[in-house]
């Protein structure tokens, strides 16, 4: 049986959302670092990356699309209160998160930032790249919704 409307779940889903987006950074981040270091196999380059390039292209490129992102799968977590399953959420949350990620990262973002070749636009904007980034954040935007909306 399916539950009244809530705004309580719609606000609990945003708010999972930007714990989405924060915590799916902080994740993009970290994979960054490695990737880094193994393709260089150097501690200075990696170092330079970590501190400098990889923030600020986060911070400028990927936190206004990971937030739209988050936000709106936490919106629809709350609104689609037809489950209560922690499979269901995550599956809803993640498939969401899928196609969000698409088309927010593979075409709108390069309507506003015109990839060029090798750049972190370019690399953001591949369509297996943006998927399953978007997945990612589904999938952790469900989880944190589920935490935190325990009824």
């Amino acid at each position: 049986m399916p539950q009244a409307f809530s705004f309580r779940r719609i606000f609990l889903g945003i708010a999972a959302g930007l714990l989405g987006a924060v915590s799916g950074l902080i994740l993009a981040y970290l994979v960054g670092v490695g990737l880094t270091f193994i393709r260089t196999s150097e501690l200075f380059p990696t170092l330079l990356v970590a501190f400098t390039y990889l923030p600020l292209m986060l911070l400028f490129v990927l936190l206004g699309p990971s937030i739209v992102i988050t936000s709106m799968v936490g919106l629809t977590l709350g609104i689609a209160n037809f489950t209560k399953r922690a499979a269901g959420i995550f599956a809803v949350g993640a498939i969401t998160g899928l196609m969000l990620g698409e088309i927010v990262l593979s075409l709108v973002l390069p309507l506003i930032v015109v990839p060029q070749s090798g750049d972190f636009a370019a690399i953001i904007s591949n369509h297996y790249l943006s998927g399953a980034y978007g997945l990612i954040l589904g999938g952790l935007t469900s989880l944190f919704f589920r935490w935190l909306a325990v009824d």
